[in-house]
């Protein structure tokens, strides 16, 4: 009894090795092995800047548009890694639900800001990238300054640069220039007066000039001009203090702006509409507008650099832009690492491509991509050389203390209605800069 009972255990023993191994073997194939295991793992991404919705097409699905499937392709390759996209409005709104919920310390894993201070100034909700970068992943994008502590060359990390809006410039109709005998592309416009000059040759043909933002476009335009009269440097004493608005340069800056619509050069009813409707000769902006502007205006659209307000700028030949946004990963996330692996493939070349043929509205901060590689719209090449030239600047919007610039833009509309004077809105944001600088 003994012997047939121990040759039953010797038989069990082995039949459960058997099981064992097997187990073994099936987890491997699954890629569960010790040495890969798989990670069931889900980050939350609160997008605000890829479509999800066509205004053109309603019937269009979701898992049509560009980011469902780099979602998609990305889960493929990441077994066990899921993506929950959540769409949430942009600008200062996701801004406030981000910081809500870092407060609460239930944000998503990733999200997309306006980078520069919009970013940095929500830093305590932010997780510090460094460790999760490698240095040949950060020599293969532009654009850190705008993400890193103090605007530095290095340092803290806290966004990954997300493309470039190129730089913004002027979009014109060629026809109803044409019609007042200019060809902007061949002037050499020195300063404010000689670009009013051409503005009145327009309106002595009876086409209004110029479409504008209900906030007079003072981030795409009057900034451009505060920028290149104080520099870069000046921009950053700006917002530290050290140099006032209402100084006697950008004084002359706003007078020369605000003289802009009392000489009846600007509407501010529907700017992109009447201009894409040929109602108006020119509206200020970018790549981001590229694409529907020539679907409405075809061979008659063109592009030209903002022109100096003077001769004595410290900036030439440029205009405002570069990476306005960047993605960021909550410090309240429990899989920092897998996120900023995400973002980074959504930052890869292939992928970046991917989305500039789908049309979406950012241009290349690969390095060393040939964008007439993959456009033959001649603009839209020339706003990628602009972003890469020294004259465009960094936004300033982006340098100020986010607070700041949403207080600029809602005087500038008071300024554009002449209900405030050039002096006293240089001097309000004085004021309102000192505040904010004292609260630090």
């Amino acid at each position: 009894m003994m012997k047939t009972h121990k040759s039953g255990l010797v038989m069990l023993l082995v039949l459960c090795i058997g099981l064992l191994s097997a187990c073994g073997s099936m987890k491997e194939e699954a890629g569960t092995s010790s040495d890969n295991p798989v990670k069931n793992i889900k980050l939350v991404f609160w997008n605000t800047s890829y479509p999800t919705i066509d205004a053109n097409d309603k019937t269009k699905k979701k898992e049509d548009f560009y980011i469902y499937k780099a979602i998609k392709r990305y889960e493929a390759a990441h077994p066990g890694i899921t993506i929950d996209i959540q769409d949430v409005p942009d600008g200062t709104n996701a801004m406030t639900k981000f910081q809500t919920a870092g407060i609460a310390k239930n944000g998503p894993d990733i999200t997309n800001l306006w980078s520069g201070n919009y970013t940095l100034d929500l830093k305590q909700y932010l997780q510090p990238l460094n460790p999760y970068l490698k240095q040949e992943q950060i020599d293969g994008l532009t654009g850190w300054s705008a993400a890193t502590e103090n605007f530095a060359d290095q340092g803290t990390i806290y966004g990954i640069p997300d493309g470039s809006d190129g730089t913004i410039g002027i979009l014109y109709n060629k026809k109803l220039f044409a019609e007042a005998g200019i060809d902007p592309e061949k002037l050499s416009l020195q300063n404010a007066s000689q670009f009013m000059d051409m503005l009145q040759k327009i309106k002595d043909k009876g086409i209004t000039p110029i479409g504008m933002g209900d906030d007079g476009d003072f981030v795409y335009f009057l900034d451009y001009w505060f920028a290149q009269m104080v520099g870069t440097a000046g921009i950053n004493d700006i917002t530290t203090g050290k140099m006032k608005f209402n100084n006697p340069t950008l004084l002359h800056v706003v007078q020369e702006y605000i003289q802009l619509y009392k000489n009846g050069y600007v509407t501010n009813d529907q700017p992109q509409t009447q201009f894409y409707n040929g109602k108006v000769a020119l509206i200020f902006g970018g790549y981001g507008y590229i694409n529907e502007a020539r679907t409405a205006l075809g061979d008659n659209l063109g592009m030209f650099k903002i022109p100096d307000f003077s001769e004595s700028a410290l900036v030439h030949d440029g205009g405002v832009g570069g990476s306005g946004a960047d993605f960021v990963v909550s410090k309240s996330s429990e899989h920092p690492e897998e996120a900023v692996q995400f973002i980074l493939f959504l930052l890869s070349e292939e992928e970046q491509i991917a989305r500039f043929k789908e049309g979406y509205g950012k241009l290349l901060n690969v390095k060393n991509v040939e964008v007439s590689k993959l456009t033959d719209d001649q603009l839209i090449i020339r706003q990628q050389e602009w972003a890469n030239e020294p004259s465009t600047i960094f936004w300033p919007d982006n340098i100020y203390p986010s607070e700041l610039s949403s207080y600029i833009s809602s005087l500038n509309s008071l300024v554009i209605k002449q209900q405030l004077s050039a002096e006293d809105f240089l001097s309000k944001l004085d004021q309102k800069r000192d505040e904010i600088v004292a609260q630090k």
